[in-house]
């Protein structure tokens, strides 16, 4: 009989989600070994997707499958022929390779994420990274607050700037709120979610990220017009918001007269602090100081997107043609502008288009998963906002999530995605309407 007891799959499925948690734990991590951006999440992900291919349980979505063989196509192509032929300058076969492969690897974490919703496990992997980003941010505030040195060269970026276990500390800012996520969206006490907002915002604070902190304030800021637009509220709580929101205008004269005795304050306790301050005493200047640069790298990706607008320069030859052209090796900080010179404008018109569809599909479709979509949703749309300063072409999360997302929109898969207690309501809705005993 199928439903009788075997050992094996039981050691099968428990290998599996160890080495699903292992992979959710790890895509907090990302260092350079040999000149290439590597995390050990990999190895996780390809361990999971080996095991689904050998089980047979491995779907292939058509259409994301045959948009990235277009890419690839035009991607390969535009980097040995194109750039040749126009820049006078051969990209190196080693530099075009590991793009290449990087681009594998995050189809391969679609593939994963979109498989993922059909196994149930989606909620699982936002859980255990949610939970693995509020301990790294937590270790990171207690480090600061106590002055430990402790593995500083791994934790700080320059000695200041807390980093966490990730390459840089902009990208782990933006991986931190995504991580936040899954505590205000889930059904927990207000104290739990309190404590793990005061641990995001700390740990953005000691990033010394003006991204960071511009993606929180663009996440906040949707999260309030969600709740003020779309959640139904009585008279008197929209009396007390109004209320509220009042005491707030009379304030802030007083409080823009004494942001700079904060500021200053903050500055002495968080030295990376001081990168922040200039969003709201110079944002003009926060642009391009301390080597930030980012109009500059913003308009030689704009001039490389000009050079070949339709089919993009390839990948692997980036930061070369653009030091080549216009002497600046940087990559654009800007994952829309990455992706327009890379892709070309039409491909990534249109994959940009599909990601706003989908994430307008997750804000409005009434599914049985209404709560996992919002939290996949929520976090593409955090780091579509992080994008806008720096390069996310190659997060892994992006693309683990979009997979999810993608798959668990399909019609085809809501009750699959259905939580255990939806399915149990679901069944016994079922037997009572057939007549039998639930």
């Amino acid at each position: 009989m199928n439903h009788l007891y075997n050992p094996n799959n039981q050691l099968n499925n428990l290998f599996f989600t160890s080495s699903l948690i292992i992979m959710a734990i790890l895509l907090h991590q990302s260092q350079v070994l040999f000149g290439i951006n590597i995390s050990f999440s990999d190895i996780f992900c390809f361990v999971l997707f080996f095991i689904m291919m050998i089980k047979k349980e491995v779907i292939i979505p058509v259409v994301p499958t045959i948009f990235f063989l277009i890419v690839s196509m035009i991607v390969l192509s535009s980097a040995v022929f194109f750039i040749p032929a126009v820049v006078m300058y051969n990209p190196s076969v080693m530099s075009i390779a590991n793009d290449y492969i990087k681009l594998i690897a995050i189809f391969i974490y679609f593939i994963t994420g979109y498989n993922l919703t059909h196994k149930n496990l989606v909620k699982t992997t936002i859980k255990w990274y949610s939970v693995s980003g509020m301990v790294i941010g937590g270790l990171g505030a207690i480090f600061t607050v106590l002055n430990i040195r402790l593995f500083s060269n791994l934790l700080y970026f320059d000695d200041t700037r807390y980093r966490g276990f990730m390459i840089d500390p902009n990208y782990f800012s933006v991986l931190q709120i995504t991580s936040f996520v899954y505590f205000s969206r889930s059904e927990l006490k207000m104290r739990y979610k309190a404590v793990a907002f005061f641990i995001l915002l700390f740990s953005v604070l000691i990033s010394g990220s003006k991204t960071g902190i511009m993606t929180l304030i663009g996440y906040l800021a949707l999260r309030m017009s969600e709740y003020i637009l779309l959640k139904r509220k009585r008279g008197l709580v929209i009396a007390g918001q109004l209320i509220v929101v009042g005491c707030l205008l009379v304030f802030i004269p007083v409080l823009s007269t004494s942001l700079g005795y904060i500021f200053n304050y903050l500055s002495t306790i968080v030295p990376s602090f001081s990168r922040v301050q200039l969003l709201f005493t110079d944002f003009s200047g926060a642009l391009s100081e301390n080597g930030s640069g980012r109009t500059v790298t913003w308009e030689v990706a704009i001039q490389l997107i000009k050079l070949s607008p339709l089919i993009g320069i390839g990948i692997g030859t980036y930061s070369s043609v653009a030091n080549e052209l216009f002497y600046e090796n940087h990559i654009s900080h800007n994952t829309f502008l990455q992706l327009s010179s890379e892709w070309g404008i039409p491909l990534a018109f249109f994959f940009f288009t599909y990601v706003l569809i989908l994430i307008i599909k997750a804000t409005t479709l009434k599914i049985t998963n209404k709560n996992t979509n919002s939290m996949l949703r929520d976090i593409i749309v955090i780091l579509l906002l992080g994008s806008l300063a720096i390069s996310l072409n190659n997060a892994r999360i992006l693309w683990l999530i979009l997979g999810a997302l993608v798959s668990s929109l399909n019609p085809n898969n809501s009750v699959n995605d259905a939580g255990e207690k939806d399915v149990q309501e679901i069944l016994s809705f079922y037997q009572k309407k057939k007549g039998y005993n639930a």
